[in-house]
């Protein structure tokens, strides 16, 4: 169960999974015998990096923030217009959304709780 968790997390944070790799080619650049075997494995600890610091790019750009609002904005209004509006103050109804509309729903409820349970657990 724990390697089943860690996969999970691993998958959910390759920043991680390429900063362990790096330790590793720093590791065998140290115990390198040979000059050559020093130098491939400094080159592949800077193509490493260099790779991490795309993925933290990304990851932390203002505009991948904006689009996961936008994506997530239409639910938002249509999950508390269906609860707050139809539901509690009983004035209204809704049509209910076709099958393939609540997947939509529920891949992006769903990644917004793998999200902020990955987040938690990285803590």
């Amino acid at each position: 169960m724990l390697g089943l968790l860690t996969s999970l997390l691993g998958l959910a944070d390759p920043i991680s999974r390429i900063a362990s790799k790096i330790a590793d080619a720093r590791i065998a650049s140290v115990q390198a015998s040979t000059d050559r075997e020093r130098i491939e494995q400094e080159e592949r600890v800077r193509a490493l990096e260099a790779r991490r610091d795309v993925l933290k790019a990304e990851s932390d750009g203002r505009v991948n923030g904006v689009i996961r609002a936008l994506l997530a904005a239409p639910i938002v209004v249509f999950l508390w217009k269906v609860i707050i509006w139809d539901k509690v103050l009983a004035l209204g109804s809704t049509d209910d959304l076709s099958e393939n509309l609540w997947y939509v729903t529920m891949m992006v409820l769903g990644f917004y709780y793998v999200h902020w349970t990955v987040g938690r657990l990285k803590r």
